[in-house]
């Protein structure tokens, strides 16, 4: 059974069957979209705990990054003497 052949059947059934099968398929539709919109963003930290948590993490991650920097720029300094 191919789509083609699933779209043919859909096109033989009743006027009133074929716009109730509409309305049902647009309205699951809608209802997808709005599920998807509407969610809560999860991504949000809730607690201020967990906020703050979080920034210090960042901050710590950034002052780690600069100073992996600049001992492999010390390191690299050393070897070319």
């Amino acid at each position: 059974m191919n789509i083609r052949y699933r779209i043919e059947q859909v096109g033989e059934l009743p006027p009133a069957l074929a716009t109730a099968l509409g309305v049902f398929v647009l309205a699951l539709i809608v209802l997808v979209v709005w599920g998807l919109i509407c969610l809560p963003d999860h991504t949000r930290l809730g607690s201020p705990e967990a906020r703050e948590r979080a920034r210090r993490r960042k901050e710590s991650q950034r002052r780690q990054k600069k100073l992996r920097a600049r001992r492999e720029s010390l390191q690299r300094k050393a070897r070319r003497r």
